[in-house]
């Protein structure tokens, strides 16, 4: 992605804002996190205007969700095993396409894995619950890394890739159709993003359409797809994804902003997926525990692997610290939220399904103001000048865990760890709560 600013028709400098999805290791990606209203609408348009190479004319057109999964089928890298659940299992081949894609425009990086009992130092496990839904995704899913190779292998395929949109676009008036597989497109435009913007995005800037952003998913959506099309398909003639009233051509449909609430609308989690995303993240906890204790035992025992990772294991440490404050937090909030529900008698006179109401309302409420608490102590301590030491905080709840970092008196480090923490937090508070803007 380039990293230049520049300024947009608005005169507004316009700065490519973090585009990898960061956690602490076990907790899930969540709706709104993945964007999932987004991907589901992109990969549920039915739309069959994109030539697929291996069909032949004139029945060789299909929609986006079918050309993106037979790119990742034909990839050189991709193993025959999975290559055959992705074409026998639909909803498998739609999750891992999903995943793929996130992966293709530099949203997850190769650091992402899905096996809960992973003790890899360098890898963080992150459960993806609203994807997930049956043993299969859950069971047989690509780590990133492996993603990543298996979209280098698309790429591999042509000889040689794409490298710019002007490539892209020469190659389309040399009556090469499709110009390059839609893998190698979406690297491009990722790598060009800033390029990509000035030529066709008015309202925003081309990688917020992957970003949790107040324009509707839909209407995101539609403006990749007539990206994709204009660069693989026709640059010139009528795009079937293009606003009937647009003035030129050249632009994307319109992006029209909507309100903070209706944002709120959008990407909302099941109580299901919820669940299964702090069974997951508790599920994790445990491992390093019994991870962390393993390795103590050994070092206890003089069984020291002369080839073990000093930093690893310190890796493994810090993670399993982090994973307990995390489940003291969550504990905490649960406790509250059991002490604040009445259990005085209910009178006669008042209705059940109305006093479970209040009872759950009153939960809900603990639960806030002990999110509250805690967001206004942690906020407090980073405040304070000169940059805090963790040596001095290490009994508070919100900050412990990182005593481990190597990056003790770094702001940005803390500030870092207190929000994603916090947000750990939030995500598992029932209905969930909207964090709070950290203060300028």
């Amino acid at each position: 992605m380039e990293k230049s600013d520049y300024k947009g028709q608005d005169g507004l400098v316009i700065t490519p804002r973090p585009l990898i999805i960061k956690g602490n290791d076990g907790e899930p990606l969540l709706r709104k996190t993945i964007q999932y209203d987004f991907l589901q609408a992109l990969f549920s348009d039915t739309t069959q205007c994109f030539t697929e190479p291996t069909l032949q004319a004139p029945n060789n057109k299909v929609n986006f969700s079918t050309l993106y999964r037979k790119a990742l089928i034909a990839s050189n890298k991709m193993t025959g095993s999975q290559r055959i659940k992705m074409e026998q299992f639909p909803e498998f081949g739609l999750v891992m396409a999903q995943v793929c894609l996130l992966v293709n425009i530099g949203r997850i990086n190769t650091t992402l894995a899905f096996y809960p009992d992973m003790r890899t130092a360098l890898r963080y496990y992150h459960s993806i619950p609203s994807l997930q839904r049956d043993e299969t995704t859950r069971q047989h899913m690509y780590d990133a890394a492996r993603m990543k190779t298996v979209l280098k292998g698309c790429t591999g395929n042509e000889s040689p890739p794409a490298s710019t949109p002007a490539e892209i676009l020469s190659r389309q008036a040399s009556g090469t159709i499709p110009a390059c597989n839609p893998v190698t497109a979406l690297f491009t435009f990722t790598a060009h993003s800033t390029t990509i913007t000035k030529d066709h995005y008015r309202e925003c800037e081309f990688m917020d359409l992957f970003l949790p952003t107040p324009i509707s998913s839909v209407a995101r959506a539609r403006a990749l797809l007539w990206l994709l099309y204009r660069y693989l398909e026709d640059s010139k003639g009528p795009n079937p994804f293009q606003d009937p009233a647009a003035k030129s051509p050249k632009y994307a449909p319109p992006l029209p902003r909507f309100s903070m609430e209706e944002m709120e609308q959008e990407n909302v989690d099941s109580p299901e997926e919820i669940e299964y995303g702090r069974k997951m993240l508790q599920y994790r906890i445990e491992f390093l525990n019994k991870t962390e204790a393993e390795y103590a035992q050994d070092a206890a025992k003089g069984k020291v692997d002369p080839n073990a990772n000093p930093r690893g294991q310190k890796a493994m440490k810090k993670k399993a610290a982090i994973g307990r404050a995390v489940q003291e937090e969550l504990a905490a909030m649960d406790t509250q939220s059991n002490l604040s529900r009445d259990t005085s008698p209910v009178p006669a006179v008042v209705d059940p399904a109305v006093a479970a109401a209040q009872a759950a309302v009153s939960a809900h409420n603990a639960q806030v103001n002990f999110l509250s608490q805690s967001e206004t102590n942690a906020r407090g301590l980073l405040a304070k000048p000169p940059a805090i030491s963790f040596i001095d905080y290490t009994n508070s709840r919100l900050l412990n865990a990182t005593i481990d970092s190597e990056d003790e008196d770094d702001l940005p480090h803390s500030q870092s760890i207190v929000e994603r923490r916090l947000a750990v937090l939030h995500t598992f508070c029932n209905p969930s709560v909207p964090a709070a803007v950290p203060p300028a």
